[in-house]
This record gives structure tokens, C-alpha cells and sequence, in this order.
């Protein structure tokens, strides 16, 4: 009887577990701990998500802290999909999810745009230099964008 009712608690304790993690966006679980988020359409493009790993290295190795997302498809937010084409809007929730420990310059790629969010800092030269910056067609382009705006970015920061 105690067996049957500890295999119970590690099945629920299982389930809840894996209903917690699904409640939020794959980017904000993976930028706690790194620095760039490529979902699975980017990792396709391995000469494109180089690129842009080494771009974000390099800016924050010359003391330009920043964070990126790429995100291809509204399956890459999650449970937070109301947020898909809305790149400035998702960049101040995901900076929001990520402030209790990252509190620095976090930049979004989407189809349509581009989303910058750095705490208690107008973003209103941010994306005056984002809207030159083209945004291209496809996985592999979205990643160009994405190592395109860093480099402008830290040039200008």
C-alpha cells in the first residue's frame, strides 16, 4: 500500500513538475543560463547560429552585455503565443522573466521586427538603429538579422 501510494506522489510530482516548466516561453528557461536562444528552424542553419554565437561572444567579451532571441515560429514562445509578431512587446515580458538575473540589453528577432529591452533604459536609440537593419526571409536569415543588429548595436554602444 505505502509503494502504491509513493509510486502516486512521484507520478504527480512528475506531472506538476512538467506542467510548470510548459508554462512559460523555451526562451526565458534558456537565456538564464546562456546567451543566445536558436530554435530548432536556426539550429538548422549551423554556418548562420555560429555567426551569431561568436557576434554575441565578442560583444560581451568587449564589455557590451547583451542577450538574444530568435524566434522563428510562434511555436518558440510556448503557452506565451498572444506575443507572436509583437517583437517589442515580447522583449519587455521576456526581460521581465529573466530580471531576477539578467538585468542588462536583451534583443528579440521575429519575422517582422525587431524587440530590445534593458531595464530603466530608453530603448528609443536602440531601435532608431534596429530600423536599418534588415530583417531577411527564413531561418538562416532571421540568424543574419539577428548577428547584423549585435554588431550595430555594440559598434554604437
Amino acid at each position: 500500500m505505502r509503494a502504491l501510494a509513493l509510486i502516486a506522489a512521484v507520478l504527480t510530482a512528475t506531472v506538476a513538475a512538467q506542467s510548470a516548466r510548459a508554462d512559460g516561453d523555451p526562451a526565458s528557461d534558456y537565456l538564464l543560463v546562456q546567451r543566445v536562444f536558436v530554435p530548432y528552424e536556426g539550429a538548422t542553419a549551423a554556418k548562420q547560429r555560429h555567426d551569431l554565437v561568436s557576434a554575441v561572444a565578442a560583444a560581451n567579451n568587449a564589455g557590451f552585455t547583451i542577450r538574444v532571441a530568435v524566434i522563428y515560429s510562434n511555436y518558440d514562445l510556448g503557452s506565451v503565443t498572444v506575443l507572436w509578431r509583437k517583437p517589442r512587446t515580447y522583449a519587455r515580458f521576456l526581460g521581465a522573466e529573466l530580471g531576477f538575473v539578467y538585468k542588462q540589453r536583451l534583443l528579440i528577432v521575429m519575422p517582422n521586427g525587431f524587440g530590445f529591452n534593458w531595464p530603466k533604459h530608453p530603448a528609443t536609440p536602440e531601435y532608431a538603429l534596429l530600423a536599418k537593419v534588415p530583417i531577411h526571409r527564413g531561418a538562416a536569415g532571421l540568424l543574419e538579422s539577428a548577428t547584423a543588429a549585435v554588431q550595430e548595436l555594440a559598434k554604437a554602444g
